[in-house]
């Protein structure tokens, strides 16, 4: 007698019923706490988030905003950028890390990354900087970081201010130091994807300088003076962190580094099977001690076949990013044309994002991993 066995379950690549599991009350306490104390925005909750990201990352100043794109826009501000200021930042990201430079009126100044890591190249970056350059913007993908001490000594030695784009690196350590403590300010977010996971978009920037912070807390309020409430210094922003957001990032945060070793145990796990697949299917770079594990994305080979075979699998990906920014219509302005990044391109052809979070059932990433090994080995 056969023995039919019934198909494995899919793989989903958000799966947020599983990501958060279990901390339902929690989002329900913080809701009613905020509404008994009649607290909403930027209040006590926020001032206690604020003081404990400071004190994890050793910042002076930890300034609680609405969303990671929020942080960078109140820090650009801050800066005072604006029409001839040039700021030189990755052709391969996520678009804030541009598009907040040319809301400013700014030139967002484009580099080549490295293939290895998906991020800024240093000497793609030396290289863009001209007489009109005033900032550095780097950005973190998914399981790596720039070179930050190289960055850092670069924009040391060109009098730049170093806008350090760690929008997914709360909780890790780079060249030494916290992520977002390499230069002038750093940026986290705590979208619910994000390492840490919160409840909504809010984000937070990291100084150590006095008078940015001080520009940052009132830029991020509509301009208001910190004391005196409708004094307007500055022309702002609503960009504020809410009560119910902080009250449950507060819960989530004790929780940050179990996150990460799982994230980080689930991508060794990933490494180990597939990087015999070379040179058809790429793993990121291992190493993952102090890392924060976002996205877990592979540079593959037949990109397009691998990804509808998986669906056909049950499992779902994620194609991050498929146009790099040089070629995105809404820099098209700044006149790029395919072949000036050519590393980019290339990472916008190849790059997948496998399902990675601390939820994962026991065994889906040994299913995903066969899938791909059944897709490469059959076509070889």
């Amino acid at each position: 007698m056969t023995t039919t066995l019934p198909p494995a379950p899919g793989v989903p690549y958000f799966d947020w019923s599983s990501r958060y599991e279990g901390w339902t009350d929690h989002v329900l306490t913080a809701v009613r706490e905020a509404a008994e104390s009649d607290e909403f925005i930027l209040k006590s909750r926020v001032a206690a988030l604020e003081a404990r990201v400071a004190e994890r990352t050793g910042a002076a100043h930890a300034v609680a905003v609405a969303s990671g794109t929020g942080a960078l826009t109140v820090i650009l501000a801050a800066l005072g950028l604006g029409p001839g200021d040039e700021v030189v930042t990755p052709a391969f990201s996520f678009i804030s890390t541009a598009s907040t430079v040319a809301l400013r009126g700014a030139r967002p100044v484009f580099a080549d990354v490295d293939y290895d890591t998906a991020c800024l190249d240093l000497g793609a970056a030396e290289a863009a900087v001209t007489g009109n350059t005033r900032a550095l913007l780097p950005a973190y993908l998914f399981t790596t970081h720039p070179d930050m001490a190289g960055l850092a000594e670069l924009a040391g030695r060109r009098s730049l201010a170093l806008v350090e784009d760690s929008a997914v690196g709360l909780g890790a350590t780079v060249d030494g130091l916290p992520a977002g403590r390499h230069g002038t300010a750093g940026v986290f977010s705590f979208f619910p994807a994000k390492p840490i996971g919160g409840a909504g978009d809010a984000g937070m920037v990291v100084t150590d300088d006095d008078a940015l912070a001080r520009d940052v807390r009132m830029l991020r309020n509509h301009g208001q003076d910190l004391n005196v409430r409708f004094l307007h210094h500055k022309v702002g922003f609503n960009a504020r962190m809410d009560e119910i957001t902080a009250a449950f990032l507060l819960r989530r945060l004790p929780r940050l580094d179990e996150f990460l070793t799982v994230r980080r145990e689930l991508a060794q796990e990933y490494n180990d099977r597939l990087a015999p697949l070379a040179p058809d299917l790429l793993t990121p770079p291992g190493g993952y001690g102090d890392r924060a594990v976002y996205t877990y994305v592979v540079r593959a080979r037949r990109r397009e076949e691998l990804k509808e075979f998986l669906a056909g699998e049950g499992i779902e990906t994620v194609v991050y990013y498929p146009k790099p920014l040089h070629l995105q219509p809404a820099f098209a302005h700044l006149g790029h044309q395919e072949g000036d990044f050519p590393v980019a391109e290339r990472l916008a052809r190849e790059c997948l994002a496998l399902p990675l979070h601390p939820g994962m059932r026991p065994g889906a990433v040994a299913q995903v991993a066969d899938a791909i090994e059944r897709f490469y080995r059959g076509a070889r």
